[in-house]
């Protein structure tokens, strides 16, 4: 798509004399004598009326000459060309020295007031997307130094709008804080008026009011992306949610809207975009895909888990019974243990009364026989068996009694 012959919305509007009466006209004769709709949206008059005495010949008009970095920028704010479009062998000729900066800082800052509408920072930026050729400061290619010094000068030429003004910083440096959204963009670019511009509302019109908010969103998106701090995901995104879906027609129903998407003539654009988002719902689906075969898997451990679960609250459970068993095996000894220890004492206290009434009866019976025994010696000795013999038999007998009762007391057993 040819975009030489486009003329540049708004380019013309700024500090410059209001157009003839006769430049209103909203349609221009064409070769075959019919009328052809005047884009009088997009530009004031005076740029559309030099647009139409100009078209017959627009193929054949003469490129200007571009020998510095001084005619690019003059031909960018005084060309009414909406895109620039100069060869990469000019490029690569323009003279990049240190000493141009002051000078090519300085010449923006005096065209910048004529383009209120920032169009001409808008086909620098362009103009170095365009090219393709990532912007390294450390490259020493051949396009590198020349599109780097074009982007720093559409850098310098934002932070004279009121746009951008107080912005600078985050243009130059997109890590910085706060960060600049297109929505609060949109805003501001929105209630800039003729007088923040020094300009008169005849000089500034709400056509030029939109062109402004589009071409700044635009100049934004593109500097993001030439920093790479933006992908194509991203720079579609901003643009859709800044400017796109406030320009989409109110259409209803499936036909209307297919009508309106085969009667555009950007179908380069539609396609980059159309490519752009089937991409990014292929790469949806694959992560949905992945997900899903993620979520299936977790299912399948959550399956195995929630039965290892069940069999450990199983074993738990068994666990609890043996060790409420046992916790009551434990009170039952405890008790038992209790009444034995107590049954014990009771006993020992018995066995002790019995102890001591055995004691008592032994000492006694024995203390009984020594004195028969003593007598049945003494008898025995003084010559008198037969008494000795009598005192001996009752003796045996009492000792003999009390081994009876003592085998009875111990159960039979001696």
């Amino acid at each position: 798509m040819s975009n030489e012959t486009i003329p540049e919305p708004g380019a013309e509007s700024g500090p410059s004399a209001p157009a003839p009466a006769t430049a209103t006209a909203t349609a221009t004769a064409t070769g075959d004598g019919t009328a052809s709709a005047a884009p009088t949206d997009n530009a004031p008059t005076a740029s559309v009326v030099e647009e139409g005495s100009h078209r017959a010949t627009s193929k054949t008009k003469t490129k200007p000459v571009i020998t510095s970095i001084d005619d690019l920028l003059t031909f960018a704010y005084k060309s009414n060309a909406r895109l620039l479009d100069l060869p990469k062998e000019t490029l690569k000729k323009l003279a990049i020295t240190d000493e141009g900066i002051a000078s090519e800082s300085a010449l923006v800052a005096d065209l910048a007031p004529t383009d209120p509408t920032l169009s001409a920072p808008f086909k620098l930026l362009q103009y170095v997307a365009r090219q393709g050729v990532p912007l390294k400061r450390a490259e020493n290619g051949d396009l590198a130094p020349a599109l780097n010094r074009l982007f720093d000068l559409a850098v310098v030429a934002l932070g004279h709008s009121p746009v951008f003004r107080v912005w600078v910083n985050q243009l130059v440096d997109p890590r910085r804080g706060p960060q600049l959204s297109t929505e609060h963009l949109r805003s501001m670019a929105r209630q800039v008026c003729a007088d923040d511009l020094g300009l008169s509302p005849e000089q500034f019109k709400t056509a030029d009011s939109e062109r402004l908010v589009k071409n700044a969103i635009a100049c934004y998106g593109l500097l993001r992306v030439l920093q790479r701090e933006w992908t194509l995901d991203q720079f579609l995104d901003a643009s859709y949610g800044s400017v796109w879906r406030y320009e989409a027609p109110e259409v209803t129903g499936l036909e209307r809207a297919a009508s309106e998407v085969v009667a555009s003539r950007d179908l380069d654009v539609l396609g980059i975009v159309g490519e752009n988002y089937l991409a990014r719902l292929a790469r949806l689906e694959y992560q949905v895909t992945q997900l899903e075969h993620e979520a299936g898997a977790a299912r399948n451990r959550e399956t195995r888990l929630r039965s290892e679960l069940s069999a450990v609250e199983e074993r738990e459970q068994s666990a609890m019974a043996r060790a409420d068993a046992f916790s009551a095996d434990v009170v039952r000894l405890q008790k038992e243990l209790a009444a034995e220890r107590d049954n014990r004492v009771v006993d020992k206290s018995h066995m002790t009364d019995d102890y001591e009434t055995l004691r008592t009866r032994i000492i006694r019976r024995l203390g009984g026989e020594i004195d028969l025994l003593t007598d049945g010696l003494h008898a025995l000795r003084n010559g008198a068996p037969n008494v000795a013999e009598e005192f001996l038999d009752r003796s045996l007998l009492a000792l003999t009694r009390e081994v009876e009762q003592l085998k009875n007391a111990s159960g039979g057993f001696a």
